[in-house]
């Protein structure tokens, strides 16, 4: 169970990522992130949080689950399809920050691609929190149910915020002024598909429900 978790955090967000890059290149924009960006992305997401959902307790109903087909693999087409879906969020999050805050101007460029960058990274680690489970919400799991998972969230969060803060970091990975940023967009986007993925839930929980009411 765990593993399916693990793979599905890991290519859920180098999907969004594999995204932003297409749709700029396709919409003839400039590139949201430099490949250092992404090198680093991928150091913090792929990293601390990623080996912390392999520490995720079992789920309260896994004994009451049907087994699984001997012949099934750990990512099905249903689930490629939602790890696409969830792709579509982090990159959709990541590009509307950046054109909101490019807009076409070449001196505003340092500024969309650094906002770009936080809503990236920050929208991966707050996603990792909707994989805890396919279908219980954080809330059900429990907000303190995987302390490895809260732990490194913090410490990658607390990475990411140093290199956009000091200077000889943000020449390292080519970033503009933090100051030049609407940190409130960006924690606001940064939200959105974590949200979009707990509140996905609500609806199939209450669709089982109902479900379960009527052959009653």
């Amino acid at each position: 169970d765990n593993i399916g978790k693990f793979i599905h955090y890991l290519l859920s967000c180098n999907a969004g990522e594999l995204l932003v890059m297409l749709v700029s290149a396709v919409a003839g924009w400039p590139a949201p992130l430099a490949a250092i960006q992404i090198l680093w992305l991928n150091l913090i997401t792929d990293g601390l949080p990623a080996l912390a959902l392999g520490l995720e307790p079992a789920e309260r109903d896994i004994m009451q689950r049907p087994p699984r087909p001997p012949r099934e693999p750990v990512i099905t087409r249903s689930r490629g399809v939602v790890i696409a879906l969830h792709g579509c969020l982090i990159a959709a999050a990541t590009l509307a920050v950046f054109w909101t805050t490019w807009r076409g101007a070449a001196g505003r460029l340092d500024d969309a691609r650094t906002a770009a960058f936080c809503v990236a990274a920050f929208s991966q680690l707050l996603f990792a929190i909707g994989c805890r489970s396919d279908r219980l919400t954080a809330l059900e799991s429990g907000m303190l149910g995987n302390p490895a998972l809260l732990a490194a969230i913090a410490v990658s969060a607390l990475l990411q915020v140093a290199v956009v803060a000091l200077p000889p970091a943000q020449r390292l990975l080519a970033l503009g002024d933090a100051s030049g940023c609407d940190w409130r967009g960006v924690a606001a986007a940064a939200l959105v598909p974590v949200s979009v993925v707990e509140a996905a839930k609500c609806v199939a929980a209450r669709c089982r429900f109902r479900r379960g009411s009527g052959r009653g």
